[in-house]
């Protein structure tokens, strides 16, 4: 079992909680606004172009609870074992989401379901066509089972800062991003957080 299979073990606690160094400020812009045009079609002088698609959501979550309260998305058991000390929400029009602070504060992981987003991951696989994340990056993948995708405008990974967006249900998806030290595995621990909300949303449905 790899470190990136283990979630709310003792080692994949660990592997959060240990992470340190960069501030808690809020991450990069990630996602694209509701102000970010991409239509899963376009129409080209050559005809009507197909974008590609995210992978079907086989077994959909209701995330609606936790739209209203993101902070919830991870249990207060969880939030032990990550040793999560505050939170605070950060919604808008665009997102629903709540950032933790790990430890001492210097590890900041944070969850945001992307409800300006009508068309779901698939808006994410659109851009991703039109060479949106040619500077960053964008590196499909699974968690869970739930399609999901490594992405960025900018790639920080190296610097402690990873985003991972995950689909539950065809027209939502959430985000999960950690902000710590250079060189930590951040995107081993987003991969984590990002288990344990889904997690948390099956057992609350």
């Amino acid at each position: 079992m790899t470190s990136r299979e283990r979630v709310l073990t003792a080692s994949a606690v660990l592997s959060l909680a240990v992470l340190a160094g960069c501030d808690s400020g809020e991450a990069g812009q990630a996602l694209p606004t509701s102000g970010a045009e991409v239509s899963t079609t376009q129409s080209e002088s050559a005809g009507e172009r197909e974008f590609t698609k995210a992978p079907p959501v086989q077994d959909p979550l209701d995330a609606s609870k936790y739209l209203k309260d993101p902070c919830s998305s991870l249990t207060e058991s969880q939030q032990q074992e990550f040793n999560v000390t505050s939170s605070r929400e950060n919604s808008d029009d665009d997102n629903s989401g709540c950032r933790w602070n790990v430890g001492d504060g210097s590890t900041s992981p944070g969850v945001s379901y992307a409800t300006g987003i009508e068309e779901g991951l698939d808006r994410l696989y659109a851009l991703n066509d039109t060479g949106h994340w040619d500077k960053g990056y964008f590196e499909p993948t699974e968690v869970s089972g739930y399609p999901a995708v490594y992405v960025e405008i900018v790639d920080n990974r190296d610097r402690g800062d990873c985003n991972l967006a995950v689909s539950i249900s065809d027209d939502l998806f959430f985000n999960s991003n950690v902000l710590t030290r250079a060189g930590n595995d951040a995107c081993g621990a987003a991969e984590n957080v990002a288990k344990a909300v889904i997690e948390t949303i099956k057992a609350g449905e």
